[in-house]
């Protein structure tokens, strides 16, 4: 049962961990509306509209881009219990490949401590032969075969302990901007963090600014 209970923005948002400023972009957009404005503008917001955002945060934790989240929500068809079963489905397969990844960060650093051995292979637990190719030739694609193969020559010859350390580096940095993206792509935090990504890529291949 949903109650009728009302909050301000500003509200809403500390409640939600999200920027005013965000709201104010969900509004304009015709994703999340407030249930109802008062004369002088102020805006409103009830139980529904708070579920309506709690859908919206998961969607976007999933990866799914505000466009996307517009039509999948305004559909007609949408069943927000429906909806809650995929999320768990999906969060907990996240949930297992984290652990996975976690671990092989764990077994990393004991490597570099000296207090354990890896072979490569155990570089790379967590991530499946599928999606190391996908990548390959993304880059292969976008940048051509020669930036890829200038770039898996970069790897190789840097040896296995500064190898598992910038992959180390490299896995932090991202998992701290999956953790940072629900305050948006254009967040001080989020962009300082791409700008570390930036440059930790320059490790195997420089990019230009475009790239």
């Amino acid at each position: 049962m949903i109650l009728n209970m009302q909050y301000t923005i500003k509200q809403l948002a500390d409640t939600a961990g999200i920027s005013v400023r965000t709201l104010h972009y969900y509004d304009e957009i015709g994703l999340l509306s407030p249930e109802y404005r008062t004369e002088s503008g102020y805006r409103y917001y009830g139980e529904e509209s708070a579920l309506k955002l709690q859908q919206i945060l998961f969607f976007r934790e999933l990866g799914f881009s505000l466009e996307e989240i517009k039509k999948i929500i305004t559909n007609p068809d949408f069943d927000i219990r429906q909806a809650l079963v995929s999320h768990r489905e999906l969060l907990q397969k996240r949930a297992a490949k984290i652990q996975e990844l976690l671990l092989t960060i764990e077994k990393t650093m004991k490597k570099l401590k000296g207090e354990t051995t890896m072979s490569i292979k155990d570089y790379y637990q967590g991530f499946s032969d599928a999606q190391i190719e996908e990548y390959r030739q993304e880059v292969k694609q976008r940048w051509g075969e020669r930036t890829l193969a200038e770039s898996e020559s970069k790897a190789l010859g840097m040896g296995k302990e500064k190898f598992a350390a910038l992959q180390l580096e490299g896995a932090k940095i991202f998992q701290a901007i999956a953790d940072n993206m629900s305050k948006g792509h254009d967040s001080p935090e989020i962009q300082e963090l791409v700008g570390k990504w930036r440059q930790w890529l320059e490790n195997y291949h420089h990019y230009s600014i475009e790239a």
